[in-house]
């Protein structure tokens, strides 16, 4: 049955949505080779490289199995399904690998896509390191379109299925390459070490179609979305700043916490620094590498009066004590951001108190006016977090800062039908 359908897929394919399909090398077999990992991962449309392997047993996320008809090839594969909102389901997934890899019984070999999620072809994202855990070979496939219009690419910002699909079939012709790449062996510091083996053949895999890698992934997508829907800044360059702030130690935010204690509140008169003053602020070197780039990315917004050699501490602060306090209540940040727009001894504003909570609420600017009136007990015109708190016992917004700070389960991009 499965070698019918690959059959019925390649025609469906060669005589559908493409007029031509390039194959270059071979596929292994599965003694040699027990997984076929393929990237990058652009669409649904990427499912004919099944054909072309056997085909293949699939890793798919679980509800692809609702898809019209696709589901149904899905299914004849005999898929390890996989759930990503189940925290249980991973660990189950590689299991799963791992049985059926050493079974004796005559199963195919398993194909992943192992970005877990789609991309516009034009990197190769981070591999996740589920495949590659059991420490086997594994044969890397580097698929791409040849067409000069990305017509299929199903993004996390973007067309749809539906518009993607009809642009796809309306085009008069749609090349797909599929290229075979040598089976990956392993050596003992890849077998040992899963994240090192996913990195390497995600490399091997970009130099083959002359396009980088990187360490972007799914849950970058994720915190991107999760960052758009709140109003949050410099979205695009979330995983940029993370990863600078990494290599700096300063991911735990407790330096931006005392740099808050020892400098609040911030004004037009000391929130602007230069590299300098900004390394000596948070106690790292000027000239390292991280430094400099982390202190560009907050150049990029910079007005036309702005000076393009400085940037807006209470930007770089804000975008920190977001990032550090991603998994925490959003009140613990609340409270950190009550500092960073004090006024007067972490006393805030009207005005204050709104850019404090613009992120982290749904209210709204005459709802925020409404709840600092009645934090102002004593009408100062300037209130502190524990009033705030104290004000909004029996408000709906109380439910709200005492979420986590964290995307949704499904703030995310569209999944990959055939994914790890």
């Amino acid at each position: 049955m499965r070698e019918l359908t690959a059959l019925a897929m390649r025609a469906l394919y060669a005589f559908g949505s493409f007029h031509y399909i390039k194959v270059n090398g071979e596929c292994a077999s599965p003694r040699e080779a027990p997984l076929v990992v393929v990237g990058p991962h652009y669409s649904l449309f990427d499912s004919i490289v099944v054909a072309f392997c056997g085909p293949s047993t699939v890793v798919a996320k679980s509800k692809a199995a609702d898809l019209p008809l696709i589901g149904k090839i899905i299914d004849i594969t005999q898929p390890i399904y996989v759930c990503r909102e189940d925290p249980n389901s991973r660990h189950l997934t590689r299991h799963l690998i791992v049985e059926r890899v050493i079974s004796k019984e005559d199963w195919p070999q398993i194909l992943i896509f192992p970005e877990g999620t789609c991309s516009n072809g034009k990197a190769v994202v981070q591999f996740k390191p589920g495949a590659f855990g059991p420490g086997l070979p594994v044969q890397p496939v580097a698929i791409r379109y040849t067409n000069p219009l990305n017509t299929v690419s199903w993004t996390w910002e973007g067309p749809g299925v539906p518009v993607l699909l009809w642009r796809t079939l309306t085009t008069l012709h749609t090349g797909f390459e599929i290229n075979f790449l040598p089976v990956y062996y392993p050596d003992e510091r890849e077998r040992n070490d899963a994240k090192l083996y996913a990195r390497n053949v995600r490399d091997r895999i970009a130099a083959s179609l002359g396009i980088p890698g990187t360490d972007h992934g799914y849950n970058d997508c994720r915190l991107m979305n999760y960052m758009i829907a709140i109003g949050m800044p410099y979205y695009a360059w979330s995983h940029d700043i993370a990863k600078m702030r990494r290599w700096l130690s300063l991911s735990d935010g407790a330096v931006e916490r005392q740099l808050l204690e020892r400098e609040a509140p911030f004004t037009e008169r000391n929130a602007h620094l230069t590299l300098d003053a900004f390394a000596t602020s948070l106690r790292i070197p000027p000239g390292d590498d991280s430094a400099r780039i982390l202190f560009q990315i907050f150049t990029k917004d910079n007005e036309p009066h702005r000076r393009t050699d400085t940037i807006d501490m209470r930007q770089y602060l804000l975008l920190a004590l977001f990032l550090s306090t991603i998994g925490s209540p959003k009140l613990a940040l609340l409270q950190q951001l009550f500092k960073l727009y004090s006024t007067d001894r972490w006393r805030v504003s009207s005005e204050g108190l709104y850019r404090a909570v613009q992120h982290l609420s749904t209210i709204t600017r005459t709802q925020c006016d409404q709840l600092f009136a009645k934090a102002d007990t004593h009408n100062l015109g300037l209130i502190t977090f524990d009033q705030f708190e104290a004000s909004i016992g029996c408000h709906p917004i109380l439910i709200e800062l005492q979420e986590l700070n964290e995307p949704p389960p499904y703030a995310a991009s569209p999944p990959a039908p055939v994914a790890s």
